[in-house]
């Protein structure tokens, strides 16, 4: 006698529970006890990520001046939730970041092994594998013939956090898995159109975004499902690009320094060049070391502000005011120059927005309209109120850019003329510092130029950027509920 079609359904739910069951209590307790186990080895994936963290942060601290650590060390100890302590060899301890939620400060015994011996530390000390812990690493840094240990520090969660979210989505997985082949199951008995869209998930998850299903190998019922395939490998081979030009881009705009430091190095060793070809030599190696600190300083920020969740932090300010001031910093450039500064500011302009953030915006679109002006040559810079926000505008009588370029100026490492900005010097990051920030402030910043008579950037910013939608949310509900 054939089971009626609910019993069947019953035992095919009853199968699944008791399948996700299994499956996942084995997987628990076996990443639950080598997790375990390499914590107390010291070689969890935790600490391994604050060591690499704490690398870059070193090679950072180790490019710039000590009086600058305290701008690299308090925003990467924000925005990455640590806790950062500098121990200098006389015990001298600066902390930044979180110093109450991430647990005790370094022993002694740990500082020892990092300022005397050199050793590099990995720690995470918890009681069980249900309590939370605090995971910690160190390292030395050496700059100016001071030694330094940099430690950092975060709350290590407990191995079971969101393990009911895990078992409750798992379940679902397995629900919704069992649903869908029990819909599909029969019509796709009967036809081979299953194994059209097997073979290009699997070809997409081996790196081939080169995937398409034409619709002469779609099934009727599920083209939609074909859509959303196609759309999906073109996103990601759009996106795989975009990962590889950048990094082609990095490899090249950090090889040429590089290259120009040893070639010129090797040189100085040279016996029998005079005193001017050594100068000469040196201040190439200079100003090439000097360019390489400003790209690491701007991939930094960039990297920072596109990862920053947060929404910025809006003050009123007095962007005429703010202007006239990065004007005035930027007076060493434009009296080098000759340059012909036309400024026509409103009165009162007053926004709201982050000093900072925005200060940046003006100094990096100025310096670029002051690099690309020949000497004699004008810019000119307008700060006015419109509909609902200001508008800076800043044009300059420069070698402008051409009408095929000027789409993609905004662009990480995108430039022009390749010759003459090498020449100029730049890394190709500053107009794209200025856009996100613009758009972290819901703002617009636009571009108009022709080659050989000047560029005009645009910047629109409302006078208050609208809230963030959870506040506005929150602030509905509160409403709905008075």
């Amino acid at each position: 006698m054939k089971m009626p079609l609910w019993k069947r359904i019953l035992a095919g739910l009853a199968g699944m529970v008791l399948m996700n069951i299994a499956i996942y209590s084995t997987y628990s307790i076996a990443y639950t006890g080598i997790s375990f186990y390499k914590e107390k080895q010291n070689r969890s994936t935790l600490t391994a990520e604050l060591v690499h963290d704490g690398q870059l942060i070193a090679d950072i601290l180790v490019s710039r001046p000590n009086s600058e650590w305290k701008d690299v060390l308090q925003p990467a100890a924000r925005s990455n939730g640590y806790r950062i302590v500098l121990v200098d060899t006389k015990g001298r301890m600066n902390t930044y970041g979180d110093a109450e939620q991430v647990g005790s400060l370094p022993d002694q015994e740990v500082m020892a092994a990092v300022l005397e011996h050199g050793q590099t530390v990995e720690k995470l000390k918890r009681s069980n594998p249900f309590a939370k812990g605090t995971a910690l690493a160190g390292m030395k840094v050496s700059s100016g013939g001071q030694v330094y240990a940099l430690f950092i520090q975060e709350k290590a969660p407990s191995l079971f956090r969101g393990l009911p979210q895990q078992l409750f989505t798992s379940f679902v997985g397995f629900l919704l898995l069992f649903i869908v082949l029990l819909l599909i199951g029969r019509p796709w008995r009967h036809r081979d159109g299953a194994r059209v869209y097997i073979n290009a998930i699997r070809r997409m998850s081996k790196g081939d975004f080169s995937v398409s299903i034409a619709k002469s190998e779609q099934i009727p019922q599920f083209g939609e499902l074909a859509a959303s395939i196609n759309d999906m490998a073109a996103e990601l081979s759009q996106m795989e690009q975009m990962r590889q030009t950048f990094i082609s881009n990095v490899s090249h705009e950090i090889q040429s320094p590089l290259t120009s430091i040893r070639g010129f190095a090797k040189a100085l060793q040279h016996e029998g060049i005079d005193d001017e070809q050594r100068n000469h030599y040196a201040s190439i190696i200079e100003n090439e070391s000097t360019r390489l600190s400003k790209l690491s300083d701007n991939l930094l920020k960039l990297t920072t502000l596109e990862a920053r969740d947060e929404p910025v932090q809006l003050k009123p300010l007095r962007l005429d005011q703010q202007v006239r001031s990065m004007i005035l910093a930027c007076e060493p450039l434009w009296m080098e120059k000759d340059i012909v500064m036309d400024v026509n500011l409103d009165e009162e302009v007053t926004i709201q927005g982050d000093d900072e953030l925005l200060s940046q915006v003006w100094m990096n679109i100025l310096a670029n309209s002051m690099k690309f002006t020949p000497e004699g040559g004008t810019v000119s810079v307008q700060v006015k109120q419109a509909d609902g926000g200001a508008v800076v505008s800043i044009a300059d009588s420069g070698i402008g850019i051409s009408e095929v370029d000027l789409p993609h100026i905004f662009e990480r490492f995108f430039k022009a003329d390749k010759s003459r900005n090498r020449k100029l010097g730049g890394s190709g990051l500053g107009l794209s510092i200025v856009k996100r920030i613009v758009d972290m402030h819901h703002g617009t910043v636009t571009a108009t130029s022709k080659a050989d008579e000047g560029t005009t950037i645009t910047v629109k910013l409302p006078f208050s950027p609208p809230p963030p939608p959870q506040q506005s949310q929150t602030k509905s509900q509160s409403q709905s509920r008075k």
